[in-house]
């Protein structure tokens, strides 16, 4: 099974934790929430990671 990666930032662009995310799920939008054990953060909006990065999704800090 193929997946996809993704960069995670926080709203005001530090890495979020955990800082990628593997999924089968290639169309991550506004409002999906990722299921990271207890937490579960939204998704703020998805970015183009750009220069050969993955995708960015910015996620809601939920502490943790």
């Amino acid at each position: 099974m193929a997946g996809f990666l993704f960069r995670l930032v926080r709203e005001d662009g530090a890495p979020a934790e955990p800082p990628t995310l593997s999924s089968a799920v290639p169309d991550w939008g506004e409002g999906d929430t990722i299921h990271l054990g207890r937490r579960r953060p939204p998704v703020v909006r998805k970015g183009d990671g750009g220069g050969g990065q993955p995708p960015v999704l910015v996620v809601e800090d939920v502490g943790g």
